[in-house]
C-alpha cells in the first residue's frame, strides 16, 4: 500500500514537472525527490514502525533509495531515450522496478525487523 502511495506522489510531481515543459530525463529525478520525504516518514512511521533516532534510520535509507531510483532510472532511460516512449509509458515502465528494491532494502537493512 506505501509503494502505491508514494509512486502516486512520484507521478505527480513528474506530470507537474513535465507541464512546466521540464524535459523527462530532468524531472524524473526532481520527482524522485520530492516523493523521498514522503516515502521517508511514510515507511518510517506506517510500514516498518520504526522508534529508533531518525539519524540513524534517514543515514540508512538515504542510500537504499538512491540505489533504488538509480535502477528505476536506468529502465526510464532505457524507455524513454533508447527506446524512444513517451515519458508516461517510460515511468510505468520503471514504476515497479523502484518500490520492488526499495522495500527490499528497507526490509533486510534499513528497517531490519529486529532492529525496529
Amino acid at each position: 500500500m506505501a509503494g502505491l502511495l508514494i509512486t502516486a506522489v512520484d507521478f505527480a510531481a513528474f506530470r507537474g514537472l513535465l507541464v512546466t515543459g521540464l524535459d523527462p530525463t530532468c524531472a524524473r529525478p526532481v520527482a524522485f525527490v520530492a516523493a523521498f520525504a514522503f516515502s521517508f516518514l511514510l515507511h518510517r512511521a506506517w510500514t516498518f514502525g520504526s522508534d529508533r533516532s531518525w539519524g540513524v534510520d534517514f543515514l540508512k535509507y538515504l542510500p537504499s533509495r538512491l540505489v533504488g531510483f538509480l535502477l528505476a532510472y536506468l529502465t526510464f532511460l532505457l524507455a524513454h531515450d533508447v527506446l524512444g516512449l513517451n515519458p508516461d509509458i517510460s515511468f510505468l515502465l520503471q514504476a515497479p522496478v523502484q518500490p520492488a528494491a526499495n522495500f527490499i532494502f528497507a526490509h533486510r537493512w534499513v528497517f531490519p525487523p529486529d532492529q525496529v
